[in-house]
Parts: structure tokens; C-alpha cells; sequence
């Protein structure tokens, strides 16, 4: 049986106070109790797979919460990132749909991206109460602490991460993910990350994320986008002949993901997830088509980055990333000299056409929501600011995990060679994002005097800068 799934636009009443007194769409209203119902079996002393605290603790576990084996299993900066929260949905879809006794019931998406969205929360999952049988009751799909302010256009923009055409790529983001397998692929890093953090609340973090109701509409909406790409003309998944070496295709195509009972867990192997028409996942999308201008932007961009590549997507064809400087220890706001020990590469004989930054080791207590990357071609150069990363995973990141963070800086490269960069050395700072104004290096910026302030930063292990030519 195919189920569809549908965008929450055409489901929401759209105003507050019908969301308080009026009947909701029979979607929603599935979903309101499914999710009470789940509520209602959480038990910290006795936890059931079917519990809602399960589901959530499923992706992540605070640290007050007693790791189980089938929790905290949630796969960030991964090229698992994909399948694996495909597999969690479906899994999660199941349960509601049990609990509310509504076999044709489908996981609705959050197109917050669609030209038409006002990309604000639906109002079903705003207001803190609704009306059930003529009684006003508690609404299970409100959260406290979120943002009442809508998504940034910036944060839910989706043409980079649609644009890209290899699902993996070495030495920078994919669609999907990069090699080493340790960063964030462009879909993951926006909108995912971005939008994250817009919400806020629960949302903000991976450990208690799955605990907002809104979390599964968002990640509906990615894997939604995960079918987006993959119609698109000229999409290269990870599969296909000679994109990934032999040992990182067997390990995606042998993988398999587990949820629920410990003793009798539900397992979904990835040719399954890989099929929306297997009887695992069974469901499809209302919509897999790009509007305009979105279609448009998306294909100008896509054909940019493949004429920059003259066409080669094969290990064998892709250009290599070359390494021409690193340096250590990068908190947030401090300037730091990146010097090549080598002395300066001679960039003259073959200029570089891209530019990348590794910021490796990421670690903070209480970030911003996102960081800008200021980049001069020397101390004191003029300052050249390109979009940072997203922060979501790094608030109440346990001690022994770090985030890994690729940012392509190319778009600033032509100033930084006009003005005699030659690779020998960069100086690099971190700026909260949106706070990047032309200041001194050294010179403190709005709020970094004021107590507390040492929490909110963030450190990067290393920095490692690395160049492509033609």
C-alpha cells in the first residue's frame, strides 16, 4: 500500500485561533494523537519502544538520560545521514500510525523552502491548546521555546545543496556527504543544520531534537529533498560505478539500521530504504518537482559546478584538493596567521580556481547559531567574509565528540590572489554569523565583555587550507 505524504501548507487551518477551536485536518489530528498517545506510555522507570521518549531518545540521549543500545544512534555528518533517518521515519510513521488508528495515515513535510511558504511555524503546532469533543486539552504537538519569528530565507535556501551533482565528493561537500566521511553534505548543512537552529528550543540540539513534534515534518521535508535530487538531471548517487572507492560502496549497500525493541528490533536493510516502493517504506511525495523560480536557479548553479569540473565525476577525473597550509588552535573571534612551514607555494606558476577551509576538531559549550569565516591574505589585509557552518550538533556535544566543518571560501579567492596572496600564509578568524562587520583583528566585538561570554564561544582544533587548480 503507497501512502502519500503531503505538505503541511494544504493541511493547516493557518490561523491561531481556528487552530484553537476548529476541527483540524484528519491528518493533523492523527498525528496530534498518535504523538499524545505515545506521550501517554512514557514511563522513565519502565520505557517501551512505542513510548514517545523512545522515539526521541532514539536519535539522541542528554546527559542525564542512561545511554541503551537502541538509543543515541543518530548518524550527523555522515554520508549515512540520509538512510538512516529515512529508515528512522518510516519506523516512526508505523508507530503513529498504530496508536491513532489510522491505517492510511502518511508523516506530512514542511516545504519551508517553497516560494509561496511564509516559512513560520504551522499553527497547529503553535498554539498550547486545542479543542477535542467540545473541551479544550493540552496540544501534543506544541513544544516551549521555540522561535516565533519565520525561518530566514538564507537558512531554509535549498539551490546549493540541490545544485550539487555527485551524492559524495572528495575533499568537499556532496550532496549527501564527502570523503573522509566525516563532514556535512550540503543538504545536511543547509537547510537541515540552518533550520535547526531557526527553530530553536528542543530543536537546537541532536540529543533532545526528536522530542519536538515539529522535528519529524523537518526531517520529512529533507528526505522529500533526497527525491528532489535524485530526479534531477544529472544527479550521481554514490553507487554508481567509480564515484566512491570499492570499500565505502560495500559498506553502504551491506548497511542496516535497527529501532524499537532491543530484544526484537525492526531492521531495514538499505535496498529497502533505498525503495520508496517497498512494502517498508511504502509512501511517496505529494510533490518531487522544483517550482520557479527555484527549477531555474537550480539548474544555472548545477551547471556551473560541472563546467568547473570540466565534467569529471570518477575518483579518477575529480580534481585533487592540495593542502597548503594549517595551523592550530582557532577560537572564535582571535585572528590566527595560517602559515605553509614549507614557506609560499609559488600559486603564480598555476593559479588555483577553488579555495577550501577544513576547520577540524570544532568544540563549544553554548555557540551561536551559526559562524562566518573572515579570511585576509594578510594581518593587515582587507577582510573577506564567506558563509560558515550551521552550529546545530555542537550545543551539548559530549566531550569525546567533535564537528568536522568544510567551508568553501572560493568565492573570495580572485581578491585574495589580486592582492598577492601566494599561498604562504592566511589569516583566518570566526565571526557569529550576520555579525561579520570590517573590524581590527583583536578589536572586541558587541557582547564579548560581557560575563558569560567565554561560553559562547567555539574552538577549532585545526585549520587546514587547501587549493585546486585546473
Amino acid at each position: 500500500m503507497m501512502r502519500v505524504r503531503r505538505d503541511v501548507a494544504s493541511l493547516t487551518l493557518g490561523d491561531r485561533d481556528a487552530a484553537e477551536t476548529e476541527p483540524w485536518h484528519p491528518v493533523l489530528d492523527a498525528y496530534a494523537r498518535g504523538v499524545r498517545a505515545m506521550q501517554d506510555l512514557d514511563d522513565p522507570d519502565d520505557p517501551v519502544p512505542a513510548s514517545w521518549m523512545w522515539a526521541a531518545n532514539t536519535h539522541g540521549i542528554d546527559q542525564f538520560t542512561r545511554r541503551r543500545p537502541a538509543w543515541a544512534q543518530c548518524a550527523h555528518g555522515s554520508l549515512f545521514f540520509l538512510p538512516w533517518h529515512r529508515a528512522y521515519l518510516a519506523w516512526f510513521e508505523r508507530t503513529v500510525r498504530d496508536l491513532s488508528d489510522d491505517d492510511d495515515w502518511a508523516l506530512p513535510y514542511w516545504d519551508y523552502s517553497h516560494p509561496d511558504s511564509d516559512r513560520t511555524l504551522p499553527v497547529e503546532f503553535a498554539v498550547e491548546q486545542r479543542t477535542v469533543d467540545g473541551a479544550l486539552v493540552d496540544n501534543p504537538l506544541f513544544s516551549p521555546g521555540r522561535s516565533t519569528r519565520p525561518i530566514p530565507a538564507g537558512d531554509a535556501d535549498i539551490v546549493e545543496a540541490l545544485a550539487q551533482p555527485r551524492y559524495v565528493r572528495e575533499g568537499e561537500p556532496g550532496f549527501g556527504g564527502a570523503l573522509p566521511d566525516r563532514f556535512f553534505g550540503t543538504v545536511e548543512d543547509r537547510p537541515h543544520n540552518y533550520v535547526h537552529m531557526a527553530i530553536s528550543g528542543l530543536m537546537r540540539s541532536p540529543a533532545t531534537a526528536g522530542r519536538d513534534p515539529i522535528f519529524w515534518l523537518h526531517h520529512a521535508n529533507i528526505d522529500r529533498l533526497w527525491e528532489v535530487w535524485r530526479l534531477l538531471d544529472g544527479s550521481v548517487p554514490l553507487t554508481d560505478p567509480g564515484v566512491v572507492p570499492g570499500q565505502v560502496r560495500s559498506a553502504w549497500e551491506s548497511a542496516t539500521f535497527w529501532f524499537g525493541d532491543e530484544q526484537r528490533p525492526e531492521t531495514y536493510a538499505m535496498d529497502a530504504v533505498e525503495d520508496l516502493e517497498h512494502e517498508q517504506m511504502g509512501y511517496l511525495y505529494e510533490s518531487v518537482e522544483l517550482v520557479e523560480p527555484l527549477a531555474a536557479e537550480v539548474a544555472e548553479r548545477r551547471a556551473a559546478i560541472l563546467a568547473a569540473e570540466d565534467g569529471g565525476i570518477g575518483l579518477d577525473e575529480a580534481a585533487r584538493w592540495t593542502p597548503v597550509a594549517a595551523t592550530f588552535d582557532l577560537p572564535s573571534g582571535e585572528a590566527r596567521e595560517i602559515p605553509f612551514e614549507g614557506g609560499p607555494r609559488g600559486l603564480d606558476a598555476a593559479p588555483p580556481t577553488r579555495l577550501m577551509l577544513e576547520l577540524a576538531g570544532a568544540t563549544a559549550r553554548a555557540p551561536h547559531d551559526a559562524y562566518d569565516v573572515e579570511v585576509r591574505s594578510g594581518p593587515d589585509a582587507a577582510p573577506h567574509v564567506v558563509r560558515g557552518f550551521s552550529t546545530f550538533g555542537l550545543e551539548g556535544t559530549p566531550d569525546d565528540e567533535v564537528r568536522n566543518y568544510l567551508v568553501d571560501a572560493s568565492a573570495v579567492l580572485s581578491d585574495l590572489l589580486d592582492e598577492g596572496w601566494d599561498g604562504g600564509a592566511l589569516t583566518v578568524r570566526l565571526l557569529p554569523a550576520g555579525e561579520a562587520e570590517e573590524r581590527p583583528p583583536g578589536e572586541r566585538g558587541p557582547g564579548e565583555d560581557e560575563p558569560g561570554h567565554d561560553d559562547r564561544a567555539i574552538n577549532v582544533a585545526q585549520v587546514t587550507v587547501y587549493v585546486q587548480a585546473p
